[in-house]
């Protein structure tokens, strides 16, 4: 893949705009090119506010394609929105997450995208249509694959699928759509959490894949635990879907699946 002149990247960069979608902030990215054609676009959707720009930096310093639209959507709260089912607080200092995804995910699906797909010239077919998240919004992104079939894949980018009771709830159902694509991606030191349930993350995410083995699912290892490089791993995702799989992006570590980190 080319690489992209760093003096190019601001015609990328000034291409994100701020808007509230069904009284939430999102961030949009739409291609440069976007205003002066008539083309139609895949739309990858983002659970939880992310660092566009420095996203869509290292998107385009890799030379990834980027002629798709990118919405990430801000919750109303991080640990409600993004918990399927009320379960203890994560630690001392926090409240018990009520489990509000279902509420958050109705408005995604209910009023952001039929506003995109109304106001924006995408492609709304599920094959069109991603949904990623990191952390408690990668949780969420897999939880999306059982309530409904809209999205024709979806990225669980450190995913906390060690969330009580995710496990198995994931190997006692099916997903609506079974021609959905799933990714996986955890650091290879994430399992060292002090925190018990947050240190089955390995584990549990495994059991996640093998639950969806007769699909098509990818696993990929990082270096580093939850917090590092959070952008080159959302551009390995974004790869992985934009150009049709880990064995189409060379330029990329594999993303076959190993039951250990190497």
């Amino acid at each position: 893949m080319k690489k992209k002149d760093p003096g190019q990247l601001a015609k990328y960069t000034e291409c994100i705009q701020q808007l509230s979608i069904a009284d939430m902030d999102c961030s949009l990215y739409l291609p440069p090119d976007y205003e002066q054609g008539s083309s139609r676009y895949p739309v990858i959707y983002v659970n939880g506010e992310i660092a566009v720009e420095k996203m869509l930096t290292e998107l385009v310093k890799s030379g990834v394609k980027t002629d798709f639209l990118l919405l990430s959507v801000k919750p109303a709260s991080w640990n409600d929105d993004f918990t399927p089912w009320s379960a203890p607080a994560f630690c001392r200092e926090e409240q018990a997450p009520q489990g509000r995804a279902d509420v958050y995910l109705a408005k995604l699906i209910g009023e952001i995208k039929p506003y995109m797909d109304a106001n924006f010239r995408t492609k709304p077919e599920p094959q069109d249509t991603a949904l990623f998240g990191y952390s408690l919004g990668g949780l969420t992104a897999v939880y999306a694959i059982y309530v409904t079939d809209v999205f024709g894949a979806v990225g669980s980018l450190s995913g906390s699928l060690w969330y009580d009771g995710f496990c198995e709830y994931m190997e006692s159902r099916e997903p609506l759509r079974r021609d959905v694509r799933v990714y996986f991606s955890l650091g290879k030191k994430e399992s060292a959490s002090r925190n018990p349930r947050m240190g089955m993350v390995a584990d549990c995410t495994e059991r996640a894949y093998r639950s969806l083995k007769n699909m098509d699912v990818s696993f990929e290892w990082n270096d580093g635990g939850h917090f590092h490089e959070i952008e080159k791993r959302f551009v390995r995702a974004f790869a992985w879907w934009v150009e049709g799989g880990c064995k189409d992006a060379p330029s990329y570590p594999s993303c076959a699946y190993r039951s250990t980190p190497s």
